[in-house]
C-alpha cells in the first residue's frame, strides 16, 4: 500500500488534481470558504514536493575501471 501511495503516477495524478481543486476554488468561492480550500491544496502540494522522492538505484557498473 505505501508504494502505491509513493508511486510517481500516483503523486503526479495528485498534484494535477489539487492544482485544479485550488484554481476552481479560486474562481467558485469567496471569503473563509475560498482560503480554507486554498490553505489545505497548497498544504498538501508541499508536502507532496518535500516528501521522500521515488528514487530508484541503478547497479553502476562501469566495465574496464
Amino acid at each position: 500500500m505505501a508504494q502505491l501511495w509513493l508511486s510517481r503516477k500516483l503523486k503526479t495524478s495528485i498534484i494535477i488534481t489539487l492544482c485544479i481543486i485550488a484554481v476552481v476554488a479560486s474562481v467558485q468561492t469567496s471569503g473563509l470558504t475560498r482560503a480554507l480550500i486554498e490553505l489545505v491544496t497548497f498544504a498538501s502540494l508541499i508536502w507532496l514536493a518535500l516528501s521522500k522522492p521515488d528514487i530508484k538505484q541503478h547497479d553502476c557498473h562501469l566495465s574496464g575501471e
